[in-house]
C-alpha cells in the first residue's frame, strides 16, 4: 500500500515540474522576501497562507483518521479554472502520517448556472475555493453562505488507518474494553448540489464504498478479533462493499447575515452489495447557529490602547470590537435496520475526540470512546482570535451513542468541557489543539488537524 502512495507522490511532483513556477515564486515572495518580524506576524500568516493555498502545486497538512498517526504531510494540486460562466475545479493530494498510515484523494467539480426559483447573485456568495473546498482545511462546515450555482462532484478517497480505537458498543462501555484494529477505506463519489433559493438547496450524495478491517500495529491493546466476535462487533469478517446515498436538504437563515443558522437534513441507504444481511439507512439532523459578538467601541485600532487592540486584533471598525465568535451545534442520527440485518461497526456512529470525518464530537473523551448505530450531541463552541494566525478556542459538549432509535433520550448524556488554541491562515484552519476537563476518564493535550475533502 505504501508503494501506491509513493506512485501518487511522484505523480504530482511530476506534475508540480510540468506546470509554471507560480507557486514557488508566490511561496518564496511571501516568506522570504517580506519575512520581517518588525513588520508585525501578518507576512508570517501569509506566508503559512501561500504554502497550504498557493495554486496549482502546495504542500498538504491532514488528518488521514483519529489515531492513525499524529499527522500526514504530503504535495497538493488543485485548480480553478473558469469559462464564462462555468467553473472546472480540479484537486489532488497524498499524504502519509507518522505511523504510516496514507490518504491519497483526487476530486473533479463542475460549477454550473443554477435551476433555481429565484435570481441568486454570485457575488453576495463565497468562492468556488470556498464552495467545493479545492483546499482540504479552506473552512468549517456550516459557516459559509450557500453558493449561487449547482455544482456536480466526481471524486475518489482512499485511506489506510493503521491503528483505531474499538470499546465496544453502546453507551457504557468501559476504558478496560479497549481494543485495537486497521481500516483501509475506498470512497469512489458522486455530489451534486442545487442552490434552489438565497437560503437554501437540495443535493444528493453517491458512494461506493470498500471497507476492510485489518490487524493494527498497536500491540499495547488486544487485536479486535481476539477481544470481540463478529456478533458483539458486526461486520468484523465482512468483505463486503457498499453503495450509499443521501438525499438532503440545506437551509442558511437568515440568507446573509453574519449571525445565521445552517441545517441540513438527509436521509442516507446503505446497501450491502453481498449478502445484504449489513443494509440499513440512517436519517441525520445537524444543525449549527453562528453568533458574532461584538462590544462598543469609540476609535479607530491606531487610537486604542495596547489592551483593547489585544482583545480586538483583527477590527477595523470605530463603532464597535469584535470579541470572539459563539457557535451553537446540535446533530442527531438515528439508525435504521430490518429484522435479519445488522449496522456494521466502522459505519456506526462515534463520539469522543474527533470521528472519522474529522469533526469534534466529545473532546474530553479519548477518540472514538463511545459507538452506536444511532448518536445525539450537543455543542457550545467559543473562538477568538488574538495574534496573527493564532486564536483561542472554549466549549462544552455533551451527547450519547443509542443502539437503537428510541434509545435518543436526554437521559444520561456523557459531558466535557475544555480549552484550546488554533491555528489559521486566511480562512484557513491548520490545526487545533485543546484539553478537556470533566469526563471523567482524565485529561490530556489533543492536536487534531482537518480531514481532506
Amino acid at each position: 500500500m505504501i508503494r501506491r502512495v509513493c506512485q501518487l507522490i511522484l505523480i504530482l511532483l511530476l506534475a508540480a515540474s510540468a506546470v509554471r513556477a507560480d507557486s514557488l515564486s508566490d511561496i518564496r515572495r511571501a516568506c522570504i522576501e517580506r519575512g520581517n518580524f518588525h513588520k508585525g506576524i501578518h507576512w508570517l500568516e501569509e506566508c503559512v497562507q501561500e504554502m497550504f493555498t498557493a495554486e496549482p502545486v502546495h504542500v498538504t497538512l491532514t488528518s488521514v483518521a483519529p489515531g492513525a498517526g499524529l499527522a500526514g504531510f504530503g504535495p497538493a494540486f488543485g485548480r480553478d479554472i473558469r469559462i464564462n460562466h462555468f467553473d472546472l475545479l480540479l484537486a489532488s493530494s497524498g499524504a502519509v502520517s507518522t505511523d504510516g498510515s496514507y490518504v491519497e484523494t483526487a476530486q473533479i467539480t463542475f460549477a454550473l448556472p443554477t435551476r433555481s426559483f429565484f435570481q441568486l447573485n454570485e457575488d453576495s456568495t463565497r468562492s468556488a475555493r470556498q464552495k467545493y473546498g479545492l483546499h482540504a482545511v479552506e473552512h468549517r462546515a456550516g459557516q459559509e453562505p450557500l453558493d449561487a450555482k449547482i455544482s456536480v462532484t466526481l471524486g475518489y478517497r482512499r485511506f489506510d488507518a493503521r491503528e483505531q480505537d474499538f470499546y465496544g458498543l453502546g453507551p457504557s462501555t468501559t476504558l478496560p474494553s479497549q481494543a485495537s484494529y486497521g481500516l483501509i477505506l475506498s470512497d469512489t463519489y458522486a455530489k451534486i448540489d442545487n442552490p434552489v433559493s438565497a437560503w437554501n438547496s437540495i443535493g444528493i450524495d453517491f458512494s461506493f464504498l470498500q471497507p476492510r478491517v485489518t490487524s493494527s500495529i498497536y500491540g499495547a491493546v488486544p487485536q479486535i478479533r481476539t477481544a470481540y466476535s463478529a456478533k458483539t462487533a458486526p461486520g468484523l469478517n465482512s468483505r463486503d462493499d457498499f453503495l450509499r446515498y443521501e438525499p438532503y436538504v440545506l437551509f442558511r437563515i437568515p440568507a446573509h447575515r453574519s449571525f445565521f443558522t445552517t441545517v441540513r437534513v438527509g436521509y442516507a441507504f446503505y446497501q450491502d452489495v453481498g449478502d445484504r444481511s449489513f443494509s440499513f439507512q440512517r436519517l441525520s439532523a445537524a444543525s449549527s447557529t453562528s453568533l458574532p459578538l461584538w462590544v462598543p467601541s469609540h476609535d479607530t485600532p491606531s487610537h486604542r490602547n495596547w489592551f483593547l487592540n489585544f482583545v480586538c486584533p483583527s477590527l477595523r471598525s470605530a463603532t464597535r470590537c469584535s470579541i470572539g465568535d459563539l457557535t451553537l451545534k446540535g446533530n442527531v442520527a438515528a439508525a435504521y435496520k430490518g429484522a435479519a440485518s445488522e449496522v456494521p461497526f466502522f459505519f456506526d456512529q462515534t463520539l469522543g475526540g474527533t470521528n472519522i470525518d474529522g469533526n469534534d464530537t466529545l473532546r474530553g473523551f479519548n477518540d472514538y470512546r463511545f459507538r452506536g448505530p444511532s448518536s445525539l450531541l450537543f455543542q457550545v463552541e467559543y473562538r477568538h482570535s488574538l495574534w496573527g494566525p493564532f486564536g483561542l478556542l472554549a466549549f462544552y459538549d455533551l451527547g450519547k451513542v443509542a443502539i437503537l432509535p428510541s434509545d435518543i433520550s436526554l437521559n444520561h448524556l456523557r459531558h466535557d468541557i475544555g480549552l484550546g488554541m488554533f491555528v489559521r491562515a486566511g480562512n484557513h484552519e491548520l490545526m487545533r489543539i485543546y484539553i478537556g476537563f470533566g469526563s471523567g476518564e482524565g485529561s490530556r493535550v489533543k492536536p487534531k488537524f482537518p480531514v481532506s475533502f
